[in-house]
This record gives C-alpha cells, structure tokens and sequence, in this order.
C-alpha cells in the first residue's frame, strides 16, 4: 500500500476518534488509551520481529563482517612487558591505541601508543574470516524495557526515550552514525515504528469493540 493511501486512511481514523472521544468520559478514554497504546507496542514489537518495515518490506539486511585476526605484539609497558594476541589499531594521532587480547590479564584491553615505552617484538601476520550476519536485528531495542507504552485520557504513546530514542532514530530515518571511533556511516531505513493497513484495521475494530463493551 503505497504511503499516500496509507495517510488517507489515518486521516479518516483520526477524525473517527475524535468524533469517539466526544462520547467518552475522561476514565474511559484513559483505557481505550491504554489498550491502544500496549496493544501497539505489541503489534511494532512482533513486526520488527519478522524484520519488516510498516509497508511489509523487508529490512535491509546488514553487511556480513569480515573478522580481521593479526598476530602478537609485545612492549614495555608502565606496568611492565605486555603481551597481545588478535591486536589492532584504532584512532588517530595522539589517540591512536593498540587493542587486543591480553594474555596475562585474560581480558580485551587497550593501550595508547603514546605510553609504550618500546616494542620488544610485532606480529604482524594477518588472516581474514567472513562472518554471515545473520542473527535478527533489533533484539533488545524491541523489547518493552526500551520500546515504551504510555497513556492518557487523551493520548496513546508508543516510541523510545533518552539515547534509545537516538539510536532508533539513526534506522528510523536512515541517518549517520558513528560505527567506530572517529568513523561514520550512513545507516539504510529501518523503520521501527509505523501504521500498516491492518494496523489502522485493528484500531478500528478495538474501539468499536470498546465502546460495544462499554
């Protein structure tokens, strides 16, 4: 269904509800509110599930990675001769660091460059691994922990709030992002929140069967 028609459709909802609201005591608005609003969340929740957009398009699906793995590297240290294996570098200038596994510590950790006092050996052979990406997108932002549901006697919410609501926005929109430190990129349209057709159907049917009810 094309957006033009979807927007000709809320349009005509919106005047239904507010010729709906005029019959309703502030009480029960709080609850027809309250229905749409968690049964919205649910309905955006099992979409973004099956990774579609509101229109039924699939989303764009994310680039495999390539797993970069390089061998040990050895220096001297504040703290003394450190070793690390799988290492990298990242930033620039005088944020520059080395970044990998540290074998006497069992962790990730990072070192700038400016506090190594001398490398004692480097290894710099490389080996390459595609990785298939192809675990579902948007696992934890979907749930009700980040995707909140809220009502009033006269409105029903359903969006992200504080930095969530940030990160949402970038795939709401196709907008750029940091990936890395000192790196962006333009993120493809993902969007998360939406009225579909059967969307508009169903708060259609809930306040008709509200007021029945009522």
């Amino acid at each position: 269904m094309s957006s033009s028609n979807t927007d000709a459709l809320f349009q005509q909802l919106d005047n239904y509800l507010a010729n709906v609201v005029e019959q309703l005591a502030p009480n029960q608005r709080r609850r027809l509110s309250r229905q749409l609003a968690y049964g919205l969340r649910q309905r955006n929740q099992k979409r973004i599930g099956r990774q579609q957009n509101p229109d039924g398009g699939s989303y764009i699906p994310r680039k495999n990675r390539v797993l970069r793995t390089q061998g040990g590297v050895r220096f001297l240290w504040k703290e003394g001769v450190r070793e690390l294996t799988n290492w990298r570098t990242t930033g620039r200038g005088d944020a520059r660091k080395i970044t990998g596994f540290d074998t006497d510590r069992g962790a990730v950790r990072s070192f700038y460059k400016r506090d190594i006092q001398r490398y004692l050996e480097i290894n710099t052979s490389q080996t390459k691994r595609r990785i298939s990406r192809t675990e579902k997108m948007f696992r934890r932002l979907r749930t009700a922990r980040f995707l909140k549901a809220s009502a009033t006697a006269n409105e029903a919410t359903v969006g992200f709030n504080g930095r969530t609501s940030q990160i949402a926005s970038v795939h709401q929109y196709g907008e750029v992002d940091n990936v890395a430190e000192q790196a962006k990129t333009r993120y493809p349209v993902r969007e998360l929140l939406g009225f579909s057709h059967d969307d508009i159907d169903w708060i259609a049917d809930s306040v008709v069967n509200f007021l029945q009810q009522d």
